[in-house]
């Protein structure tokens, strides 16, 4: 277990801003007067000018520690400190692909439209060649499965860029430079630049404390959050919609039915305890009216065949891709990288569908299915808790791959 004190003075002496503010609000997820917490993330504000909020991280910081003069003078200085300014025009948030699991990719994307909306700027998307789900042509990869996010394309930007290490000659490529720069969302807070690229994960809890007080969805919870802009911006394109008519004309119409998810694949490497959780999926499925069929989204033939062997032709499934083995769907050499996505969609726009769903919540699919739809009480069961919940603070522990 990382000390998070010390881990975030250290971060913020190398200016691994994004580090340090989240080990920060770990601290104050746990202990929310914390006074050296609550003062790290002044400084922190202070430092990508957000005046505002350092003032008032100061404050509460005194609030909790009185009489501290480092405390006291520091809030003096955010409260006098002039506001930044920028030039009139439009800015831009293009928001590039993350690189991993489609839900994954989605979640960047979901953290990053917030960014946009919490700093003013207009999303334009670009999923490249690093997409693990991009066909490899001269587009962008996010409009294989959903509408446009605006009207802006990349040759519509203008040429002043932020990070500086982007130019309109190679921003349609990717380096390994964003594991070096780790460029959270605090980064972006305040920035004179009329373009801003985000290719480092956007994670939305992460955005949230910096909500502008005018925004919808200042002071409420992360999952509203993600219902909110799910619902604003996610639009699949028609052929995905038309796939998942025919599949349930076929297979489902009529009559109530069930959906679980089981991770397989690569997560049986990534995960101690999917075995137990894939189990816990399987024995909730006992309790579903044994008229009802149940739909079973899996990346994993292993886990399909356990599932037919306890629940027979109850169980339904979409023909995809699935491995047999500790790899990833997503990493195998064969098909169609666009395709795979479409199916990661498909089975996802099925389960809405659903009377009841039960699955992972450290799993990016369950855990995207749960906030997709505004589920009734008690028919979204997720296992644990949501991984849309996370501040992905291990990515600013790990090393660059």
């Amino acid at each position: 277990m990382v000390d998070l004190l010390p881990f975030a003075i250290r971060a913020l002496k190398t200016n691994d801003v994004a580090g340090a503010e989240i080990a920060a609000r770990l601290i104050l997820d746990q202990a929310p007067d914390d006074a050296a917490a609550l003062h790290l993330l002044g400084v922190i504000a202070a430092k990508v000018k957000a005046f505002d909020s350092a003032e008032d991280y100061f404050q509460r910081a005194l609030g909790a520690e009185p009489g501290n003069s480092r405390t006291a003078q520091n809030r003096a200085a955010a409260r006098d400190a002039p506001r930044p300014r920028f030039a009139e025009g439009p800015c831009y948030l293009v928001i590039r692909e993350w690189g991993f699991g489609f839900w994954s990719d989605i979640s960047h994307v979901l953290g990053a439209l917030l960014l946009a909306e919490a700093t003013g700027r207009i999303p334009v998307t670009w999923w490249g060649t690093q997409s693990l789900f991009s066909n490899c042509s001269d587009g962008d990869g996010f409009q294989l499965y959903f509408q446009p996010l605006s009207d802006v394309s990349l040759q519509d930007l203008p040429s002043d860029f932020f990070p500086p290490r982007w130019n309109a000659d190679n921003l349609k490529t990717t380096t390994q430079a964003k594991w070096q720069e780790r460029a959270g969302p605090v980064y972006f807070l305040n920035r004179p630049e009329r373009v801003a690229v985000c290719d480092f994960f956007a994670a939305l809890p992460n955005v949230m404390p910096w909500l502008p007080p005018a925004h919808p969805l200042h002071g409420q919870t992360v999952e509203a959050a993600y219902h909110y802009l799910t619902s604003k911006y996610l639009r699949p394109r028609a052929e995905i919609i038309a796939a998942c008519n025919a599949f349930f004309d076929k297979e489902l119409k009529g009559a109530p039915f069930a959906v679980a998810h089981m991770r397989g694949g690569d997560k049986f490497l990534e995960d101690e305890n999917i075995q137990a959780v894939n189990q816990q999926v399987l024995s909730s499925l006992d309790g579903v009216n044994p008229q009802q069929r149940i739909l079973l989204l899996t990346d994993d033939t292993r886990c399909l065949t356990m599932a037919r062997e306890r629940f027979g032709n109850r169980i339904v499934a979409t023909d995809c891709q699935r491995t047999n083995s500790n790899k990833g769907v997503h990493h195998l050499s064969m098909g169609d990288p666009a395709q795979t996505g479409r199916e990661a969609m498909i089975d996802v726009y099925l389960a809405l569908r659903a009377a009841r769903f039960t699955g992972n919540g450290i799993s990016n699919v369950s855990a995207m299915i749960g906030v997709l739809k505004d589920w009734p009480p008690g028919s979204c069961t997720l296992l644990g808790r949501s991984i849309l919940e996370d501040r992905s603070f291990m990515l600013y522990q790990k090393k660059a791959p």
